[in-house]
């Protein structure tokens, strides 16, 4: 199997393990194969922590590379405990030991062979990622580098991890797959909570924190008094407290408050000092795309020359259309995370530093695309496109200075997948040319509804001449937050300006079709619907409003003009 498929099993397993919370099953006891060869090591420590806890690690290795030191590749998982048990004798381990690195993989604090209580991502969580890294580095036969990858969850720990920054020197690379990078971002859009989508069922996170609260924490097998699952479940939920995961992942009040804060990566990207690879699927609807670019786009990398490190020595970006299991699927993973780790963790010039840095998959109608390269991201040759929402449904690059106000009911029912019945339609002429959509369109609405707690789902298509539709992007945004996720502001009766940061995406529109904005207020197979009311957007200068609605695309290649 290669080895890109091998991960992306791993991160498919993962999802997996957040779905099976309502009938969780009884890890599997299996051991790891025995040595083939007397140089090969195998051995389990634990590990202490914060608390008085201890992690417990899976360590293989062959002792033959010993004398020469060995850097290490860790995953540090809470999916143990809830899934078949992930040994340090795994794909990753298969490729990367016969080379001469140690392969290790611990159990995420509170989780499988790990004592203390699980965090959700938070402070207790980070420092036992540190504190394992740090014990790692100082084995004796260890080169005192450390990298981390995984899937999922696997690759936000060590995103937290490397948010530590100058704490954790010993982290030298990063490889995150469909990894969170700021939790609040998981659970809400724009403080909107989201729910289920068409993609496939659940994959969309909705059950991750009953995860924490309830399925991580001990399997039936481990329970050596032949407890009910129920009650091993309440036993260990009091031990932790654990209502407070599942409380703040399900709250209607989407405040941005401290729980979020400690658990956001991205306010931290500064810190980081680690060599990066992010790996993300575009079609990625459980962990959103943009929790990798808007990672890409906030970390810094380092200017040679200069007395103080201010940031990554590199940083590589790879964005297939895959899903959650598919960041790293095409032919040029392998050979790309196999120069990353020699050059972070051998020091070996294998040339990765200079590739890149962003290797993206577009789409466009017809289906996936190739591959291309760019210097950063956002991409350095997209300009943006502004298109105005006017009368008639029409989307162009004028604005009406005599526009009307288009109206809807909603009734928290709509989605994006049937008909339009409750929301507005625009649509642009047909381009000229082909057109390239790369990164986040952002929907500045004027906007005006009967209702508190209301919101707004933009979604962005494409539309073949024959009226076919194909999504591009999505958007979401709680009105009452328009101004911020610190604090709710409602506000009805009366104009506001409401922008909405869609979902990003690489997508190409074909000449002859035609670009469309669908504007609604519940997009009810992706996100829990707000309130009902009636929505009033307006279209161009009306009473009360200087410039209409407008439309704003990342566009490469776009027309001169649209019509």
């Amino acid at each position: 199997m290669h080895l890109s498929r091998a991960i992306a099993a791993l991160v498919s397993g993962s999802v997996a393990a957040t779905l099976a919370v309502a009938g969780v099953t009884a890890a599997s006891t299996a051991q790891p194969a025995a040595a083939a060869e007397s140089d090969q090591v195998y051995e389990v420590r634990y590990v202490p922590t914060v608390g008085d806890a201890v992690i417990r690690v899976e360590i293989w290795r062959d002792a033959s590379y010993d004398a020469e030191k060995q850097p290490v590749i860790l995953t540090y998982s809470p999916y143990n405990s809830i899934s078949e048990p992930e040994t340090a004798r795994d794909a990753v381990g298969d490729t990367f030991v016969p080379q001469g690195y140690a392969r290790a993989v611990a159990d995420v604090l509170g989780t499988r062979g790990s004592t203390g209580c699980w965090d959700y991502g938070g402070p207790k969580e980070q420092q036992s990622g540190v504190d394992v890294v740090k014990w790692l580095a100082d084995r004796k036969w260890s080169n005192g580098k450390v990298g981390m990858i995984g899937g999922s969850y696997n690759g936000t720990t060590a995103s937290m991890v490397a948010a530590r920054g100058a704490e954790v020197p010993e982290l030298k690379a990063i490889v995150p797959i469909a990894a969170i990078s700021r939790w609040y971002g998981y659970a809400y859009g724009n403080g909107v909570r989201y729910f289920l989508n068409s993609q496939e069922p659940s994959d969309e996170g909705f059950d991750t924190p009953l995860a924490f609260d309830f399925g991580f924490a001990k399997t039936v097998a481990a329970d050596p008094m032949g407890q009910t699952f129920a009650d091993t479940v309440r036993d260990r939920a009091a031990e932790c407290g654990s209502g407070e995961h599942t409380e703040e992942g399900y709250s209607r009040n989407p405040d941005y408050d401290k729980f979020w804060l400690q658990r956001d990566y991205r306010k931290d990207a500064r810190e980081f000092r680690a060599a990066v690879l992010l790996a993300h699927g575009w079609q990625d609807y459980n962990v959103k795309q943009e929790e990798a670019t808007e990672l890409f786009r906030k970390i810094p990398v380092d200017r040679p020359g200069t007395r103080a490190v201010e940031g990554v020595p590199f940083k590589l970006m790879h964005l297939t259309q895959g899903t959650h299991s598919g960041g790293t699927d095409s032919k040029q993973w392998d050979g790309l995370l196999q120069r990353f780790f020699a050059r972070t963790l051998k020091g070996e010039r294998t040339g990765v530093a200079n590739e890149g840095p962003v290797i993206t998959q577009g789409r466009t109608s017809a289906g996936n695309g190739k591959f291309t390269t760019a210097a950063d991201y956002p991409l350095p040759s997209t300009r943006s496109t502004r298109l105005w929402l006017r009368d008639g449904g029409r989307l162009t690059d004028r604005s009406d200075r005599s526009g009307q106000v288009g109206s809807y009911r909603e009734t928290g029912t709509s989605v994006e997948e049937a008909p339009l019945v409750n929301g507005l339609s625009y649509e642009s002429a047909p381009v000229a040319r082909a057109t390239r959509v790369v990164g986040s369109a952002v929907f500045r609405a004027k906007i005006r509804v009967s209702s508190a707690t209301m919101h707004l789902t933009p979604v962005l298509v494409d539309i073949a001449p024959d009226g076919t539709t194909s999504t591009i992007a999505r958007g979401f945004l709680h009105l009452d937050y328009r101004n911020g996720l610190g604090t709710a502001e409602p506000s009805t009766d009366r104009w506001l300006n409401a922008s909405v940061r869609l979902l990003p995406q690489d997508y190409t529109v074909a000449a002859g079709h035609r670009i469309g904005l669908r504007v609604q207020s519940s997009n009810a197979v992706w996100a829990v619907p707000g309130n009902p009311g009636t929505v009033d957007i307006a279209q161009g200068a009306v009473k009360g409003v200087d410039r209409g609605s407008s439309l704003r695309l990342p566009t490469i290649g776009s027309p001169a003009r649209f019509r």
